[in-house]
């Protein structure tokens, strides 16, 4: 039984800000300063079962926190006035530089899971596609928002009981310690993510249904990206009108629809590039009516053309891995930012 987690002056986790949240004072976490995390791996997970009174702010400095609850309830209080309840089975994410404590405490029980934005930097493309994902990660305001906080998602019990599994092979990997536990650790922590971004769903309150809708037009996208598509026909896919479209979708995706299928479009490209293939076949086969204008577009999110790409990886100088960083960090992904 872990003992309760309390944020004071006696948690070593902790460290007073200097500063004042709301008029009380302020306690700074930082991801690798938790004397219990003794390796390199961005990722941690708690299981708490027992959970005191939290009474001083604490603020998430460098990490995200997904929290499951699987018992009792508490109040989540971010300074601002508004006590959100989460209970059984919720689900929701609170992103670094956000600030909040547990109030209304009744038999609360949940995980923690602890991990630094670069760790889904190789996945987050196709996570992307999940419902909850962005439910979850593209929902906060301002970048930076010390009151941030994701909707509560909600997760049926028997999808629970399997993520709760997944979460405690991750845990028990991170306990261990035996050879290739990191490679473990994130693989069981990712079936998790990914079982939650399928199966949970918005349940009342500040959910908002138009994340869904967005996240099936980009899952269409990402299997369609060859057709010629303009935003009045996303718009349709998601049901929704030409200009809510297109600014709900900037504001969950970070950037506008069209940008998206460039950036998508690009990124396609790349592995053919990788190939003795023309230029300008490369082009068509992933959507672009032009090549010049491929060409043009390719330089401004990659910083180098096609053809110069071509060189530097043949010569071994620039890998797909670092070409697909280019193209896709959105800047709702940037650090600090959303994932």
């Amino acid at each position: 039984m872990l003992r309760p987690y309390i944020a004071n002056e006696n948690n070593p986790h902790m460290h007073p800000a200097g500063e004042e949240w709301r008029g009380e004072k302020l306690y700074d976490f930082r991801f690798y300063e938790l004397e219990i995390v003794s390796y390199s791996l961005p990722l941690a997970v708690f299981r708490w079962d027992t959970y005191a009174r939290n009474d001083s702010f604490h603020r998430h400095c460098d990490f995200y926190e997904l929290v499951l609850v699987y018992r009792g309830s508490a109040r989540n209080d971010n300074g601002t006035g508004r006590l959100e309840t989460v209970t059984v089975g919720n689900v929701f994410l609170l992103p670094p530089g956000s600030i909040h404590r547990y109030q209304a405490i009744h038999e609360f029980a949940h995980f923690n899971i602890l991990f630094r934005p670069e760790l889904l930097n190789q996945v987050r493309f196709d996570l992307e596609e999940l419902p909850g994902f962005q439910t979850l990660f593209r929902s906060f305001g301002a970048a930076g928002d010390p009151a941030a906080v994701s909707p509560c998602l909600f997760l049926p019990e028997t999808e629970m009981a399997n993520v709760m599994l997944m979460l405690e092979e991750c845990r028990r990997e991170l306990d261990e310690l035996e050879p290739g536990f990191q490679s473990a650790a994130v693989a069981s922590f990712l079936r998790a993510l990914t079982a939650i971004c399928r199966r949970a769903r918005v349940q009342g309150g500040r959910g908002d249904e138009s994340s869904f809708r967005i996240s099936r037009v980009v899952e269409q996208l990402n299997s369609r990206y060859p057709e010629g598509f303009n935003v009045p026909q996303m718009a349709k896919l998601a049901g929704m009108s030409a200009s809510n479209f297109r600014h709900r979708f900037s504001e969950v995706m970070g950037v506008s629809p069209v940008e998206y299928l460039t950036r998508l479009r690009l990124k396609m490209a790349a592995p053919l590039l990788t190939t003795p293939e023309n230029i300008t076949n490369i082009a068509f086969r992933v959507g672009f009516e032009d090549s010049n204008y491929f060409a043009r577009q390719f330089r401004k999110y990659a910083g180098l053309t096609p053809t110069e790409f071509r060189r530097r990886f043949s010569n071994g100088e620039i890998t797909l891995q670092e070409l697909d960083t280019r193209l896709f960090v959105l800047p709702r992904s940037q650090p600090g930012n959303r994932v």
